[in-house]
């Protein structure tokens, strides 16, 4: 089964990479150096493009499988509620999540699984341990982890379940919460990562001779690279201010 704490991209989303690092490299090359060498930055600069969308992609695959986990256990629950044993609420759950999601859905496709495994007399906390392992989500870990101790140690095993979906619940719901107010901020960021390329821009259009002494020699190509230099470490620092984890 596929392996979810890392995002591998296709040859399309790579090849959206290298177009967007060609684009960047060129931007760079004329608003900071004036000189078309400068385009063999696209070279090292495709390296950290691609990291940056393999780790953006990975994010929003996590965001949407924890919300699509959370939908599963509600639905389990109340399947739970109605009278079905504990892996038959699963199966149910299923059933009811591909009538919202579809069977194209990422826990649609893994509780298809782990219903058929389980028909195999697979025990669900191991497929649950599983999933939570591949995953590398927090929360489907610490479901797997008090289930399976449920399961193990006996107890009202319907009250521990239902507080641990309550719980997940309530974090994935601050998590998307969270997610919804830094929105405005992070397009605050993104507005101001583009600040400077748009001074330059219009410093260059409107006063060129401004920017003439930066050009064409040893010493302006050290400041430009400096400034080229502390806006990437600007734009790593803004990264981190807008991501807040729970």
């Amino acid at each position: 089964m596929q392996d979810y704490r890392r995002y591998v991209l296709g040859w399309k989303e790579k090849m959206m990479c290298a177009g967007i690092a060609l684009a960047l490299a060129g931007l760079i090359a004329w608003l900071f150096y004036r000189s078309a060498y400068a385009v063999a930055l696209a070279v090292p600069l495709y390296f950290p493009v691609k990291a940056e969308a393999a780790e953006y992609l990975a994010r929003r695959r996590k965001s949407e499988m924890l919300f699509q986990f959370r939908e599963m256990l509600q639905m389990a629950l109340s399947a739970q509620k109605a009278g079905y044993a504990m892996e038959n609420a699963f199966a149910h759950a299923r059933e009811e999540f591909v009538k919202l999601y579809g069977d194209r859905a990422v826990m649609a496709r893994e509780f298809a699984n782990i219903n058929h495994q389980v028909g195999l007399n697979v025990p669900l906390e191991k497929l649950l341990d599983d999933l939570a392992r591949r995953s590398g989500i927090e929360e489907i870990s610490s479901f797997s982890q008090v289930f399976g101790f449920a399961k193990r140690g006996g107890g009202d095993i319907g009250k521990i379940f239902r507080d641990t979906v309550d719980k997940i619940r309530q974090k994935a719901d601050v998590k998307r919460e969270i997610e919804t107010v830094t929105a405005a901020k992070r397009m605050e960021m993104n507005i101001m990562n583009l600040m400077p390329f748009g001074i330059l821009i219009y410093v260059g259009a409107t006063s060129p001779e401004f920017l003439e002494p930066l050009y064409g020699n040893l010493a302006g190509a050290f400041v430009m690279t400096a400034c080229l230099i502390g806006y990437a470490c600007a734009y790593k620092i803004g990264k981190k201010i807008v991501d807040i984890r729970v």
